[in-house]
């Protein structure tokens, strides 16, 4: 992997070589709207990865990588099933399933102007300034 991982990785990079495409296509649009130019169909965009380069570049190392995966794979794959539950565990004892708890709603009343005054008065309520 670490071959993979050198061959891969760029020399020198600079960020300012790759504009924002989303920018990019806002001003191509702004500029066929004020030239009234027929709008563009697709953006170009200059991030997308050169696959080819890659498969060029880590081809074969990358199918090494992979079948060597492959091959270790199967002996620590877990086969899970859809149809297992997770288990909740409490007090170290596993439980099939977490119970449901109801929530009660709490019923918000409105303050009456005459009880925000006298709470008010009393210094209860701070001002906002």
């Amino acid at each position: 992997m670490s071959e993979i991982v050198r061959l891969v990785t760029f020399k020198s990079f600079a960020p300012s070589k790759y504009p924002n495409p989303a920018l990019q296509w806002h001003y191509r649009i702004l500029q066929a709207i004020a030239l009234e130019e027929e709008l563009p169909q697709k953006a170009e965009d200059k991030t997308i990865p050169k696959y080819s380069l890659f498969h060029k570049r880590i081809g074969n190392e990358a199918r090494k990588w992979g079948e060597i995966l492959n091959n270790a794979a199967p002996a620590g794959r877990v086969q899970s099933s859809s149809s297992h539950k997770r288990r909740a565990v409490s007090n170290g004892d596993e439980t099939e399933e977490r119970p449901k708890v109801k929530r009660e709603k709490k019923e918000v009343t409105k303050a009456s102007s005459d009880k925000i005054e006298s709470l008010y008065e009393q210094g209860a309520l701070m001002t906002v300034c």
